[in-house]
């Protein structure tokens, strides 16, 4: 995979995630949205303002 498409993934599951905490809360499901957004909290705010993506050794060649 390579970084661009690791940085699409993660931009495709933070969309669902917003997706899903909206759904939650019209819902009135609290706990789950609190749970949800407490999950993917640093990936919604980075420290720094980005996710560094690590590359797995032997995968880089893939």
């Amino acid at each position: 995979m390579t970084s661009e498409q690791a940085a699409q993934l993660i931009d495709n599951t933070l969309d669902l995630v917003h997706q899903r905490l909206q759904d939650l809360q019209a819902l009135s499901l609290q706990g789950e949205h609190q749970a949800l957004a407490d999950e993917f909290r640093e990936w919604r705010h980075p420290v720094g303002g980005h996710i560094d993506l690590m590359v797995f050794p032997g995968l880089a060649g893939s």
